[in-house]
C-alpha cells in the first residue's frame, strides 16, 4: 500500500504540516518531533511526492547548474558544498557542461530554465562574458559561482583572488624565502589578481622580484612539462630562486621535480607552493603545499542564498559574497617558525 503523508501525520499525531517542514529541513520543529518524524519515515519507506509537491506549490525542487567544463578539480568541491546544502532541503542539483563553448552555454541554460528549474548557478571564469540570452527575460533566481557580469541583477559567491596569491606568498615569505618565483596563470581576471597579491606581498616584504623569476608558462606541452622546463633554467642562474609559487598545482609539481632533480633539498634548498589543492596531484610523490579555493565553502553559501531567494521571491535582494581561500601545508613549505621553535624545546 502507498504510504501517503497523512499517513504519518494521522501515525504520530501530528499535522501534515508539521510532516512537511521536517521534510523541507525547516528548522522551526524540535529535535524530539523531528526524529521521531524521520524514524517513522525510514520505518515505512516514505518518499515524497516530488510531482505532487510541484503541481500545488509551482516549486520543482531542482536546482540547474551550468559549468564550463568538467575537467577543474574545484567545480567538484562546488558542487559539494551546492549538494550538502541542497540535500537537506530535498532539492536536487542537475549539472550541464558547456565544454568550453560560450554559445552552448547559453543553449544549457536555456534548457534548465525550460525544465522550470528553482534556481539557476553558473559558474564564470572573470566575468568579462555576457549573460547568457536566456536569462534576460527570466523571473527565476540567478547565482554566479565566480564574479558576475556587471550588468545582470543577480547574486553571486566568489573567491577573493588577491588574496590567494599573497597568502601563498607570505607563507614563504614567513618560512624564509627572499627569492620567489612565480609561475603565473593567464591573462583573466583572476590570474591577474592573483598577481596583483604575489606583488602586495612583496611590497608588504620590501622586497622587488625579479623579472626574470616570473614566468607566463607556454602550454605547448602540458602544465607540469612547462614548469619543469622553466623552473630547471631558473635553478641553473647564479641567483637562483630560493621558493615557488605556481598558479596550478600540475605547475608546482613540474616545479618540484625540476628541482629535485638537479639534487636540490626540497623545503631545505627551495620551496613550493601550489593553487587548487587537488589531492590528485598534491598527494603524488612529495607532498605539494598548496592553497585551497574554498570551493565547498563557495557552494554551500551559494546554495543557500538561492533557497533565500526561492523562499522570499521578488522581495529577496541580489547579494555579492566573497569568501577566502585557506593554506594547506604539506611537505615542499618548511614549517611556521612557532612550530620549529616548540620542537626544539
Amino acid at each position: 500500500m502507498k504510504i501517503r503523508l497523512q499517513d504519518i501525520a494521522d501515525d504520530l499525531n501530528l499535522s501534515k504540516m508539521t510532516i512537511s517542514k521536517v521534510l523541507r529541513g525547516q528548522t522551526d520543529i524540535s529535535a524530539e518531533t523531528k526524529a521521531r518524524v524521520l524514524k517513522r519515515v525510514q520505518e515505512l519507506n516514505y518518499r515524497p511526492n516530488i510531482s505532487a509537491s510541484s503541481l500545488r506549490t509551482g516549486q520543482t525542487y531542482t536546482a540547474g547548474l551550468v559549468v564550463r567544463h568538467l575537467k577543474d578539480p574545484h567545480i567538484a568541491d562546488i558542487c559539494r558544498g551546492l549538494n550538502k546544502v541542497f540535500r537537506a532541503a530535498s532539492y536536487a542539483l542537475v549539472i550541464s557542461s558547456a565544454d568550453d563553448d560560450p554559445e552552448m552555454e547559453d543553449r544549457e541554460a536555456e534548457l534548465h530554465l525550460s525544465r522550470q528549474v528553482d534556481v539557476l548557478f553558473l559558474c564564470s571564469q572573470d566575468g568579462s562574458a555576457d549573460a547568457p540570452e536566456a536569462l534576460r527575460n527570466s523571473h527565476v533566481p540567478v547565482v554566479y559561482l565566480g564574479r558576475k557580469p556587471a550588468p545582470l541583477s543577480a547574486s553571486s559567491v566568489s573567491l577573493r583572488e588577491v588574496e590567494v596569491g599573497k597568502s601563498a606568498a607570505e607563507h614563504l615569505f614567513a618560512r624564509s624565502a627572499h627569492r620567489i618565483a612565480y609561475l603565473r596563470g593567464p591573462r583573466t581576471f583572476g590570474g591577474d589578481q592573483r598577481f596583483s597579491g604575489y606583488l602586495e606581498a612583496h611590497r608588504d616584504a620590501g622586497v622587488t622580484p625579479r623579472q626574470e623569476w616570473i614566468v607566463e608558462p607556454r602550454h605547448a606541452g602540458s602544465e607540469y612539462e612547462c614548469a619543469y622546463s622553466a623552473v630547471g633554467a631558473m635553478l641553473q642562474a647564479r641567483n637562483a630562486p630560493d621558493a615557488v609559487m605556481a598558479y596550478t598545482d600540475a605547475l608546482a609539481a613540474g616545479a618540484r621535480d625540476a628541482a629535485l632533480a638537479r639534487g636540490l633539498r626540497i623545503p631545505e634548498d627551495v620551496q613550493i607552493i601550489g593553487c587548487g589543492n587537488d589531492a590528485q596531484v598534491c598527494s603524488i610523490g612529495l607532498p605539494i603545499s598548496s592553497i585551497d579555493l574554498a570551493g565547498e565553502e563557495i557552494g554551500a553559501r551559494a546554495a543557500r542564498l538561492a533557497l533565500k531567494a526561492i523562499e522570499n521571491g521578488p522581495e529577496e535582494k541580489p547579494r555579492s559574497v566573497s569568501v577566502s581561500p585557506r593554506i594547506v601545508t604539506r611537505a615542499t613549505t618548511r614549517q611556521a617558525p612557532s612550530v620549529q621553535r616548540e620542537r626544539k624545546r
